[in-house]
């Protein structure tokens, strides 16, 4: 018998939206092969089996990769596909297959799931997150040499719910048009999230709904926006939701009408929204949403990708960011692995957010540090006053420093080579560990700017790890301590008259730039879809309403006051 009692769930927002439609719950079978021995004759059949079948599933892959207007997910499916055709993957099941005489399938099996557990036992959020893509191409591997195909039965707007889910069966979902997403597990960095955030369907995941007898073909609302998910919702709930996302849509219609005109509030107070950026898929929105340049680029991406990494491949990526931003300049943060962003020789670390990242990790490897750093100089030649660098992770003085001494090697190396470069570079160090927000003035002396990056700076003030889910909720960049340390480092700025920015997600929500903007921190990066509603926002509004706010914020006593502050003002 079906229960029609409304069930009101509370989970993470992780792609904007609303979604109206029907429970369809994705149910993976538990793939779990058995050790199968084979005879000398049966060597060379099983070999080709696995070769047909990793060409079907490659070829399956290839076709993912194209979906109109989407930046992101040819970059995704691409590291899928290098995951099937990789030479270790390939030498390892062969191996098995011809010295251990392991019949396929579990040869297939028994390789995948050794680099599985090698990524759940990390201890690394972001590592796990990508287990769910190596169990999705060690399945459909064995599907493949079964010659068995795999088919979803969800129909057009029906939101699914599933454990968790692959890139690719994300693709695939996505073409049938679904409403909406629903994940108990996974995080913000996991692939699934990151398509639903480019293909546009919303998204909660860390919803524990599996526990509950919920039935397929139930009515539900999600939104993506808050984290709710409502089971069975009443006829008023309905039209109230149906109603806030028809609103929605005409206000991001609306506010891209923003986007070429001058970034200025109702009063005339300039500002700059610029982009975070870490794929060149994402450039083309940098004129198309308005944004002055790039406030962040991320070059993890690009270190993992390379296994010779060297200086030509960063002075071509950095130009084709540089030529994108046109006139405008661009940030570079030098690489930031480590954390949740492992490279292939780090060791396991207990807690890896407090361990060997950023800037630590960079003054270890000084030769990868100083090939980025003379990359950075030598794209700086062809983009004068352009290129700005940016620090990772910093906690002392030292580090900066021995930076600046790196700096200084490479600048008198290029300077022997007779390769022009830009003598006046700007450097700044990224205020994410309270020890330096809370040393800001002392540290402002030795910088050309600050840049605020609010997601670890409330992981670290808040001693909360953004990648658990168990305490997920306790992470919230708008408690009191962030907005206090945020003007303890804009004072120290101004004292020393250098520039201070955000570049943490705090700014992509309207409400938080306003805040922000009237703390007198006018120049914010953000992920380019927030560009035109933050825009819309800023500019209908004057400099004295924001400084207002900022002004009771700040002496808001505790988080849920800040909360309905900026609620209050959200709404206005």
């Amino acid at each position: 018998m079906k229960d029609f009692h409304t069930k009101v769930f509370s989970g993470r927002p992780a792609a904007h939206g609303i979604g109206i439609g029907n429970v369809w719950q994705l149910r993976e079978p538990d793939t779990t092969v058995h050790p199968k021995k084979i005879s000398d004759s049966e060597i060379e059949d099983n070999l080709e089996k696995f070769l047909k079948a990793r060409e079907m599933v490659g070829n399956e892959y290839e076709k993912l990769k194209y979906i109109p207007d989407d930046d992101d997910l040819e970059e995704i499916i691409n590291a899928q596909i290098q995951t099937i055709y990789d030479p270790e993957v390939t030498s390892s099941i062969k191996q098995k297959i011809q010295d251990e005489h392991f019949a396929v399938e579990y040869a297939i099996f028994n390789t995948l799931n050794d680099y599985i557990q090698l990524m759940e036992n990390s201890g690394s959020a972001w590592a796990k997150d990508r287990t769910i893509d190596i169990v999705s191409i060690r399945d459909e591997l064995i599907r493949a040499t079964k010659k068995k195909k795999k088919g979803y039965t969800v129909k057009e707007g029906e939101i699914v719910f599933a454990g968790e889910i692959s890139p690719t069966a994300m693709v695939q979902l996505s073409r049938k048009k679904i409403a909406g997403l629903v994940m108990e597990k996974g995080g913000l960095t996991s692939h699934a999230v990151i398509l639903s955030q480019s293909l546009g369907i919303p998204c909660v995941i860390n919803v524990h709904w599996n526990r509950y007898d919920i039935q397929d073909g139930s009515d539900v609302i999600i939104d993506g926006t808050t984290g709710q998910v409502i089971i069975n919702p009443s006829w008023k709930q309905k039209e109230e939701y149906k109603r806030r996302r028809e609103d929605e849509r005409k206000r991001f219609e609306k506010a891209l009408e923003w986007a070429n005109k001058p970034n200025k509030t109702s009063c005339g107070s300039e500002f700059s929204l610029r982009a975070n950026i870490e794929f060149l898929e994402e450039l083309p929105r940098l004129n198309s949403h308005g944004a002055e340049g790039v406030g962040l680029l991320r070059t993890e991406t690009l270190l993992f990708e390379s296994d010779e990494f060297d200086v030509e491949k960063q002075v071509a990526f950095y130009s084709k960011v540089l030529e994108a931003a046109n006139d405008h300049s661009v940030t570079i943060r030098l690489f930031d692995a480590g954390g949740d962003k492992l490279l292939d020789d780090s060791e396991f670390e207990d807690n890896p957010f407090l361990g060997w990242r950023g800037v630590r990790m960079l003054l270890d490897k000084k030769k990868l540090l100083k090939n980025q750093i003379e990359a950075i100089y030598r794209v700086s030649g062809k983009f004068e006053k352009k290129v700005k660098i940016l620090i990772p992770m910093v906690s002392r003085m030292e580090e900066i420093q021995a930076v600046k001494e790196i700096i200084k090697q490479v600048k008198q190396n290029l300077s022997k080579k007779g390769i022009p470069f830009d003598h006046d570079v700007q450097l700044g160090v990224m205020v994410e560990v309270p020890s330096i927000a809370l040393m800001s003035e002392h540290v402002a002396q030795h910088v050309d700017f600050f840049s605020i990056g609010t997601n670890d700076l409330t992981q670290y003030t808040l001693a909360v790890d953004r990648g658990n889910e168990k305490i997920s909720h306790l992470f919230d960049s708008f408690h009191p301590s962030i907005w206090r340390l945020i003007k303890m480092t804009k004072d120290a700025a101004d004292k020393y008259n250098i520039p201070v920015a955000i570049c943490g997600e705090m700014a992509s929500k309207p409400e938080a730039a306003a805040c922000l903007l009237g703390l007198g921190i006018k120049d914010m990066s953000m992920n380019t879809s927030s560009i035109p509603i933050v825009k819309s926002v800023l500019c209908s509004h004057s400099f004295k309403e924001m400084n207002e706010l900022s002004d009771k914020v700040l002496r808001a006593a505790d988080l849920n006051e800040v909360h309905e502050l900026l609620d209050a003002w959200r709404v206005l």
